[in-house]
C-alpha cells in the first residue's frame, strides 16, 4: 500500500536548495528531512500554543472569580435594600360571602368547599 503524497511547492529556491543540500548531508531523503522539520515545528508550535490557551484560561478563571463574586456582593446589597422597602402589594383580606352551594366553581370556589365542610 502507498503512503499518501503531500505535494510541497516551494515560492524560494533558495530554501529548496538548502533542503536539498542539507538531506544529502544527513544521508536522508529531502522528503523524510521535511517530515521532520514539520514534525519539530508542529510540536514546538503546538507547546506554544497549548501554552497560550492555558494562559488565556486562567485569566478568564481568574475575571470570572471576580465578577461572580462582585455579583454575588451586589446581590446581596440589592437584597437587603429589598427587604427595607415596604412591599409593593399589601395583603388584606377579602370580603366574606355567602357561597355554601354545593358544586360552586366560581373565583372563591375552594373557599366555598372549605366553608361548606365538602
Amino acid at each position: 500500500m502507498a503512503a499518501p503524497t503531500f505535494p510541497l511547492r516551494f515560492r524560494n529556491e533558495r530554501i529548496r536548495a538548502l533542503v536539498r543540500e542539507v538531506a544529502e548531508r544527513e544521508g536522508i531523503s529531502q522528503n523524510e528531512l521535511l517530515e521532520q522539520a514539520a514534525e519539530h515545528e508542529v510540536i514546538a508550535r503546538g507547546a506554544l500554543l497549548a501554552r497560550d490557551l492555558e494562559s488565556s484560561l486562567e485569566r478568564l478563571r481568574l475575571a470570572t472569580k471576580a465578577v461572580h463574586a462582585d455579583l454575588v456582593e451586589r446581590s446581596i446589597a440589592e437584597f437587603g435594600r429589598g427587604e427595607g422597602r415596604a412591599d409593593p402589594l399589601q395583603a388584606g383580606q377579602l370580603p366574606p360571602r355567602d357561597v355554601a352551594r354545593p358544586g360552586d366553581h366560581g373565583r372563591l370556589g375552594a373557599v366555598a368547599a372549605f366553608r361548606s365542610g365538602a
